[in-house]
C-alpha cells in the first residue's frame, strides 16, 4: 500500500514535470508572438522557475523507470551476491546525499519563506514558491530511493534497474 502511494506520487510528479515544460514551451511562444506585435514580454525569468520545476519533480519518475544514467561495469559480471551488496552500497549512498540535499533545500526554503524573499527579476515572485517545488521533488525523490531500498533488501532488484523506455535500448 504504502508503496504504490509512493509510485503513484512519482507518476503524478512525472506529470506535473511534464506540465511544466509545456509551460517552457507556452511562454517561450507567447514571448515569440508578441515581440512580432512590437509588445515586449520577458519570460526569462518564468521559464527558470518552471525549468528548475521541471527538472525535480522529474527526478523520482525517471529513477523508479529507469531513466537515470547507471554505469555497471563491475555489477553486471558480479555474483549475485556481490551484486546485492553494491546495490544496496548504492541505495544507502544516494539516501545519505538526497537526504542531506532535501534537508538543506527545504530549510533554505522555509527560511526564504519567513524572511519574504523575492525574485530579482521583473516579476518579483516570493522565491519560497519555486523553491518548494524544488523541495518537494527532492522530498518524493528521497521516498522514492527509500522504498526501492527496500526492495533491495528483501534480495529483489529494483525497479530502477529496468528502463521502462523501450527507446533507450
Amino acid at each position: 500500500m504504502l508503496r504504490k502511494s509512493i509510485r503513484q506520487l512519482g507518476t503524478i510528479c512525472g506529470y506535473l514535470a511534464g506540465v511544466f515544460l509545456a509551460g517552457i514551451a507556452v511562454a517561450t511562444f507567447a514571448q515569440i508572438s508578441a515581440r512580432q506585435f512590437g509588445i515586449p514580454i520577458d519570460t526569462t525569468e518564468l521559464s527558470g522557475f518552471f525549468l528548475a520545476a521541471s527538472t525535480f519533480l522529474a527526478l523520482a519518475y525517471t529513477f523508479v523507470n529507469g531513466g537515470h544514467v547507471r554505469i555497471e561495469l563491475v555489477s553486471q559480471f558480479a555474483p549475485e551476491r556481490v551484486r546485492l551488496a553494491i546495490e544496496i552500497w548504492a541505495c544507502a549512498a544516494a539516501i545519505l546525499i538526497v537526504g542531506y540535499a532535501t534537508w538543506h533545500m527545504t530549510a533554505f526554503t522555509i527560511q526564504t519563506y519567513k524572511f519574504g524573499d523575492l525574485s530579482p527579476g521583473l516579476m518579483a515572485v516570493p522565491l519560497w514558491i519555486p523553491q518548494s517545488a524544488v523541495s518537494f521533488g527532492l522530498i518524493v525523490m528521497l521516498l522514492s530511493i527509500l522504498e526501492q531500498f527496500s526492495v533491495v533488501l528483501t534480495g529483489r532488484r529494483g525497479d530502477y534497474e529496468y528502463n521502462t523506455d523501450s527507446t533507450a535500448e
